[in-house]
């Protein structure tokens, strides 16, 4: 198996990182190396940071001096891969001990992917979990171009991220949704696996990386940047769930606004955003 590089960038949260490098150190598949980048953390626990890399010689340590956001936190890390292959991990997420070998199956069954994916658990601050998997599929651009039905976390090839650019540093959020569009854009149609391998936490005191405020910022510029490849149908679909994700609608506000083919899905979102879903 060739080797995968995954990228971790992090501010100001050390325990949270160091439980996702451990859910890396744990992993089935043992040929990979970490990059960690500290987007500028505190003076505090910048060393600490830094003494990360002797946990393993597999981690590798980068440290900027001025914050410069995830994106280019994440870009700094790709442009410093030795992997052939290249997947992400938020600094306050996991990953399941086999996520890594099974992206890699995925990818020798679906060689001709410009990226593989999975199904991930969702831990939310009331202690519920919630697993979203939504079956194994062929991603097109038409697909991704309705809405984002990957997540946020894939498997690509650092060749292929390197030749798109990429994250948009430009973006507030929405920066994983643009990457895949452009993936499949450029290099064709990406591969989502039913099975669950990556836990994202919502059980923590910390914010995430994407506020609601940067959320929606990163929806308009995400919209205007990608909207001349979309029909019109999916132009509606990107401004409804811009509403829904952005302005945390009322289900009146739900039921008179989306299309019928999101419906199930919006009403999906407004029950679990009442049992205490950060969605």
């Amino acid at each position: 198996m060739p080797l995968v590089t995954v990228y971790i960038p992090t501010r100001n949260r050390l325990e949270l990182l160091l439980r996702a490098i451990q859910s890396c150190l744990a992993q089935s598949f043992a040929d990979f190396e970490i990059i960690v980048v500290d987007d500028a953390s505190d003076q505090s626990i910048r060393g600490q940071i830094a003494a990360i890399a002797d946990l393993d010689p597999r981690i590798k340590v980068m440290q900027l001096d001025v914050p410069q956001g995830a994106c280019a936190a994440r870009n700094l890390a790709i442009s410093h891969a030795t992997g052939k292959y290249l997947t992400g991990l938020d600094d306050d997420d996991e990953f399941m001990p086999q996520r890594l070998q099974q992206l890699l199956n995925a990818y020798q069954q679906h060689p001709r992917a410009s990226f593989v994916s999975s199904g991930y658990l969702i831990k939310a601050a009331s202690g519920q979990m919630l697993t979203s998997s939504r079956g194994e599929k062929d991603i097109a651009l038409d697909d991704l171009l309705y809405a984002n039905v990957i997540g946020n976390q894939v498997m690509t090839t650092t060749e292929a991220m390197r030749a798109i650019g990429g994250f948009d540093i430009n973006l507030p959020s929405c920066q994983d949704y643009d990457t895949w569009i452009r993936l499949v854009e450029k290099f064709g149609s990406g591969y989502r696996s039913a099975e669950i391998s990556y836990i994202v936490h919502q059980d923590h005191g910390s914010q995430r990386i994407s506020s609601h405020v940067r959320r929606k910022l990163g929806y308009e510029y995400l919209y205007n940047k990608h909207q001349h490849l979309m029909n019109e149908q999916q132009r509606a679909s990107q401004l409804f769930y811009r509403l829904l994700y952005t302005e945390n609608p009322s289900l009146l506000q739900i039921l008179k606004a989306a299309p019928r083919s999101q419906l199930m899905v919006a009403l999906k979102v407004y029950l679990l955003r009442k049992i205490g879903y950060d969605i």
